[in-house]
């Protein structure tokens, strides 16, 4: 898809692989509404992303919001659909690694509210607005299985099985937004990926800095923008090729079950 003044919303996007998918986007004339839960990081990246659109006409506005927080996830879906009431891709790039068990405002553990209930949330109250795409941000590093009964790290804490917890739960609901547009015959496609094992500030805490360089992340950018994925849905992407997903994220009824769960705890209302 041409991204000449198309708009998108990329979550998490002062620094990492979202401000560089934003930058990028930004090079091809896009409309990029920079996300960020700091004021003043944000003024910095709409800086940084208007520069690196300059030339292709490309433009950036900014919004301040603590994902962690349910009512700041609401707070950030209006902001955005007041001044921008079309979002063509809506991509939901935030995430954390959290290397001790924290909880957030609403009493979930961290990882868990800022890496699935936020963008299940989020994307409840943007889908209508939403024209073309949603892109979940995934990881190799997702389990294979979900335990109903230790989502937020009941029996003992560790940083990686909650990173990679969250990181199914992404892929599952992907899969199930897939199906539900589908069924409603809604041309928006949903899709997830992982973005690569990138020198970022999550990649150095969790595992070192093993990774390519951060100006080489591109797998965000082209799921959300490479023409051939238009009508493609419920894909999960690794190195920018279709990758078959955990065997559980094909269980309709694990899906829904999760589904129901997110949705008890965030109150989400689905037009879909």
């Amino acid at each position: 898809m041409s991204c000449l003044n198309k708009v998108f919303l990329v979550t998490g996007s002062t620094d990492g692989i979202g401000l560089h998918t934003a930058q990028r986007l930004a090079r091809e004339g896009a409309t990029v509404l920079v996300h960020g839960r700091s004021e003043a990081r944000v003024q910095q990246a709409v800086q940084q992303v208007q520069e690196a659109g300059a030339s292709a006409g490309g433009t950036a506005r900014g919004f301040t919001e603590d994902l962690a927080s349910l009512e700041g996830v609401r707070r950030l879906a209006d902001s955005v659909v007041k001044d921008s009431p079309r979002i063509d891709v809506l991509i939901n790039n935030a995430g954390v690694y959290e290397k001790g068990l924290r909880k957030s405002q609403d009493g979930f553990e961290l990882t868990w509210a800022v890496n699935v209930a936020a963008p299940f949330l989020l994307t409840a109250c943007l889908l209508p607005a939403v024209t073309e795409r949603v892109v979940n941000v995934a990881s190799i590093s997702a389990a294979s299985s979900i335990d109903f009964g230790n989502l937020q790290q009941e029996r003992g804490y560790s940083a990686h099985d909650a990173y990679s917890l969250s990181k199914l739960a992404d892929i599952l609901f992907t899969f199930e937004l897939a199906d539900r547009l589908a069924r409603a015959g809604s041309a928006v496609t949903c899709n997830c990926l992982d973005p690569g094992t990138v020198n970022t500030k999550m990649l150095a805490a969790g595992w070192g800095n093993i990774g390519i360089r951060l100006q080489d992340a591109n797998n965000e950018f082209q799921v959300a923008t490479d023409p051939a994925l238009a009508a493609v849905s419920a894909a999960y992407f690794v190195g920018g090729r279709r990758t078959r997903a955990p065997s559980c994220c094909n269980d309709a009824a694990m899906r829904r079950r999760l589904w129901g769960v997110l949705e008890e705890q965030t109150g989400a209302v689905w037009s879909v």
